[in-house]
């Protein structure tokens, strides 16, 4: 099961045009991670508490995510990072990591075919490298790797169709796909 990850303020954006060309004819799951609710990260590492439930919508996007084969990040590049919305879910991944309900979390993520997708303006394809190593080092941290990433350039509406290698990219990631 391919699922993404979805974290544009716009649904109909640059970043969500790239990746459904890249999923064109693939069956997948589309979740908008800008539509849910999640909370601050509760830090429990040096106090007596546990993390045994979640107040927020975290507990179901993780659930979708441990069940997938694939798993793709979809973010506008937002000051050089990705969109608050996907950083808040990655950071809940620290209550996770201390929820005994999860013990075999980092087994279960080291498994997964992750891959990032970020659309920008502004010279992304090299102001985007900080946020590509911090997911890199984000998916090592629990034993998984970043399998692939693209990184588009647009500015308006629609520019992204424009970006010949950007498309190139989520032409061979289709055909991957499809196999």
């Amino acid at each position: 099961m391919i699922t993404v990850l979805f974290g544009g303020s716009r649904p109909e954006g640059n970043t969500a045009q790239l990746t459904q060309y890249a999923l064109e004819n693939v069956e997948h799951q589309w979740i908008d991670v800008t539509q849910y609710q999640l909370n601050p990260v509760r830090d429990v590492r040096h106090n007596d508490k546990k993390i045994d439930s979640y107040p927020d919508d975290y507990e179901q996007l993780i659930k979708t995510v441990l069940e997938s084969d694939v798993v793709i990040f979809a973010s506008p590049i937002y000051w050089y990072s990705l969109s608050a919305s996907l950083k808040a879910f990655i950071d809940h991944w620290s209550e996770t990591m201390v929820d005994e309900r999860y013990s075999d979390f980092k087994e279960i993520m080291s498994k997964k075919d992750f891959r990032l997708i970020l659309v920008g303006g502004d010279c992304p394809k090299v102001k985007s490298k900080p946020c590509v190593d911090q997911m890199k080092y984000t998916l090592e941290f629990i034993g998984g790797e970043l399998a692939g990433y693209i990184i588009g350039t647009a500015e308006r509406p629609g520019d992204i169709m424009k970006d010949n290698y950007a498309l190139e990219r989520a032409r061979e990631w289709n055909h991957l796909f499809k196999q």
